[in-house]
């Protein structure tokens, strides 16, 4: 298994390489250092905030339901559980399971009873399956406004929506029912251990229609704070882009990033966003400057606090 997970790296960072190769070969290498040179400090600033932000939509996610459950969880200890979770998703890429498993180990090591958490991790994965519908959804309706859905996007989009319907849906159905989960699922792994949690949450909670709409505009937000942090990071190299289009180039991105095998869509993503954002007009040296940016913000720079964050909550608290 480790292997494995070399290897996924070694080639997601095969992968980018070949993309940055790719796009400096049509573009002056000297007209994309002086695209990234001209990024003005206070944009970037802004471009950092809304990364921050995105934790802490995150992080709220967990504190509705726990509040629901006649549980406290601090603002400071959710944002530590979203940055330790992205870390440990990234790391050891595994559908979200991994990152799952700590924050529920952390919520419990602070006393959380283990129905409570369930129930928090379970709508959260929920609402971010049903958030992806909406957020696709959207973006579909935009681009066909504007001409730009093509097959391969559009038929992506719907396979990925169909799975997500399906996901939350079994995922509702067997809510706090251990018993009724097909034993012979349990065979594989990771399809084990998300049963697992799926079965001990509770059901009350699990199934809250207010707590799962609360959950599904967080995680919209999020996806609309990653979108916007692409804008402004285009904003100060100095271009202009339609916010409209940026979105729809994000979200085709994120589409293709969803079902690669590599951790975090690494070289996939940047493929994809460098190529759609050139589609709505945006110029390869700052398509590929700014993608690389968001790529710093969003996926390398949290992994330090995040290798951090997973360390300490792996220690119960003093």
């Amino acid at each position: 298994m480790r292997s494995v997970h070399w290897f996924s790296w070694l080639l997601g960072l095969a992968l980018l390489a070949t993309v940055v190769g790719a796009a400096l070969h049509f573009t002056e290498e000297r007209e994309f250092l002086r695209v990234a040179e001209y990024a003005h400090p206070w944009w970037l600033g802004a471009a950092l905030a809304l990364q921050a932000a995105t934790y802490l939509a995150q992080g709220a996610t967990w504190r509705v339901v726990a509040r629901a459950g006649g549980v406290s969880v601090s603002r400071a200890l959710a944002y530590k559980l979203s940055l330790a979770q992205l870390f440990v998703d990234q790391a050891l890429p595994s559908g979200g399971i991994s990152g799952t498993v700590v924050v529920a180990r952390a919520f419990e090591r602070r006393g959380v009873p283990r129905a409570v958490v369930m129930a928090s991790v379970l709508v959260d994965a929920v609402a971010y399956y049903l958030a992806y519908v909406l957020v696709v959804g959207a973006a579909l309706v935009a681009a066909q406004a504007r001409g730009q859905v093509t097959p391969l996007v559009l038929a992506l989009a719907l396979v990925l929506v169909a799975f997500s319907v399906a996901l939350t849906t079994a995922a509702l159905a067997l809510a706090g029912s251990p018993d009724a989960l097909p034993q012979w699922l349990g065979r594989i792994a990771l399809i084990n251990t998300a049963l697992a949690l799926i079965g001990a949450a509770d059901r009350t909670l699990a199934r809250s229609l207010p707590l799962i709409a609360k959950s599904v505009l967080f995680h919209a937000a999020i996806v609309l704070l990653d979108a916007a942090t692409l804008w402004v990071l285009i904003r100060s190299l100095g271009a202009i882009a339609s916010p409209v289009d940026v979105y729809t180039s994000f979200i085709a991105s994120s589409l293709l990033r969803t079902i690669s095998i590599v951790p975090g869509g690494l070289g996939v993503f940047e493929a994809a966003s460098v190529v759609t954002l050139q589609h709505v007009g945006v110029a390869l040296p700052v398509a590929l400057a700014a993608t690389l940016m968001f790529r710093g913000l969003s996926f390398w720079l949290p992994m330090v606090p995040g290798i951090v964050c997973s360390r300490e909550l792996q220690r119960a608290p003093g």
